[in-house]
């Protein structure tokens, strides 16, 4: 649509209009790579961000400019660009303009032309033409090529940019480099600010075609989940298990991982982010699998922790009761409107400190149980595995964030960590990821019962 950015009111008024396209296939089957449809969210919602995005910018410009296509690996979008489009094509760029600039039109999408269908080579994309204005709901949709003469003049005008960032000194050796330097050829004086100072705020609260997403994409981490309980057993190696989890995660639809695959067995359980090796798996360790399927661009974020043998030894049980009940006992200290994560880490903290285990640490001596908390309790998530926002604001509803407490004693060979994806609702957490036991009793029944299958 051309024209003036209607208001919040007036996108939300056309929503039954601006609806996402059914998701239909071609004569190959596929659906059409890199239309909006993949994202299941209405048009209006992405209306409605780029509107909020324009108020928030004033008299600014916003040009956002996506990455290219790899020879090799499926493409995924820069998640600030498809949080705004829903566009998922390789080489996209939107920009956004106040009122009364000499694009003439409130956002412009631009997209470089591949035609239709699949090629020899490879996937093509949505291209730019009334299609893709029909797909997207944005007008106009222009060439790639056209784009920095179109906006050109825009550039003039523009006291400030907002882009994909790195900006000033750390956008050095990035792609953002090279943005910023046909910026400043155009207008020296135009201050250039990181899009994120606007957009992060915004990517906090879920709509609940994300918080759909979301669930998607922790039912696909759950069936990774389920596939490495059956994989796990004295003489596995941890590739193995990873990749019944990639068959789990391609099972439920999810294209691609949120993040490698962590799974650390023995001592490597102890170490936080392990990605698999062909370390072969031994009866009487640990192995801690956190993994996170993505769908739809949102990302699931799970960790179990498995006796490698089937059982927990009593002090294994012990120590792995704890973590279960401080992740308990967090998820249901959240009060919307109050708390922050910073208060749920400090909770946590305080509930291993005051526990009557002990442990010792690396010189010997025995210790509290928070001095094997080497990490923080909860991170946001969304697009991104860990997602953009403030580590300090108040939990309001509609975020989501992870639970994770977890201790790692060395000496003992012990790496513990139990994490679920929770939402904020008017009452509390609700957890993303139900129907995965946590517990050890179920952690164990659910290993027996895949052994058997």
């Amino acid at each position: 649509m051309s024209g003036r950015a209607l208001g919040l009111s007036g996108l939300l008024l056309v929503a039954a209009a601006l609806t996402v396209p059914a998701l239909t296939r071609g004569a190959d089957g596929r659906r059409p790579a890199g239309d909006p449809s993949y994202s299941g969210q209405p048009l209006a919602d992405f209306a409605a961000r780029r509107a909020a995005l324009r108020r928030a910018a004033g008299d600014g410009m916003v040009m956002l400019i996506g990455g290219p296509a790899h020879e090799e690996g499926k493409y995924r979008p820069e998640s600030n660009l498809y949080y705004l489009t829903g566009v998922s094509a390789p080489s996209a760029a939107l920009v956004i303009v106040p009122p009364d600039d000499p694009l003439n039109a409130n956002a412009a999408l631009y997209l470089p032309p591949t035609g239709g269908g699949a090629t020899r080579f490879g996937e093509t994309y949505l291209s730019p033409g009334p299609d893709a204005v029909e797909a997207t709901g944005i007008d106009p949709v222009h060439r790639l090529w056209d784009m920095w003469d179109e906006i050109t003049p825009s550039i003039r005008k523009a006291p400030r940019i907002y882009i994909l960032g790195p900006v000033g000194e750390a956008a050095r050796y990035t792609p953002a480099a090279r943005t910023i330097d046909r910026i400043r050829a155009i207008n020296p004086d135009a201050e250039i600010l990181d899009v994120g100072r606007l957009i992060n705020s915004m990517r906090l609260k879920k709509s609940a075609a994300e918080l759909d997403a979301l669930r998607a994409a922790g039912a696909a981490t759950i069936e990774g989940m389920e596939g490495a309980a059956r994989s796990i057993r004295p003489d596995a190696t941890e590739l193995t298990v990873e990749g019944e989890i990639l068959a789990g995660f391609r099972r439920k639809g999810a294209a691609r991982e949120g993040f490698p695959c962590i799974v650390g067995s023995g001592p490597n359980a102890t170490v936080l982010h392990h990605t698999s090796s062909d370390r072969v798996m031994a009866a009487g360790e640990f192995v801690v699998v956190d993994i996170g399927a993505e769908v739809r661009c949102f990302s699931g974020d799970v960790t179990r922790t498995f006796p490698v043998s089937g059982k927990f030894t009593p002090r294994q049980r012990q120590v792995y009761d704890l973590v279960l009940a401080v992740q308990r006992a967090v998820s249901e200290a959240v009060v919307p409107g109050k708390t922050t994560l910073g208060d749920l880490n400090t909770l946590a903290r305080r509930l291993f400190r005051e526990s009557p285990l002990r442990a010792k640490g690396d010189d010997g001596t025995e210790r509290t149980m928070d001095a094997f908390f080497a990490h923080s309790i909860s991170h946001w998530l969304g697009m991104d595995v860990h997602d953009v926002g403030s580590m300090g604001a108040t939990l309001e509803p509609g975020m989501v964030f992870t639970i994770e407490p977890g201790l790692y004693i060395p000496g003992e060979g012990i790496g513990i960590r139990i994490e679920d994806d929770f939402a904020v609702t008017d009452r509390g957490a609700e957890k993303l990821t139900p129907g995965l036991p946590s517990d050890a009793a179920g952690i164990e029944k659910l290993m027996r019962s895949k052994r058997m299958r």
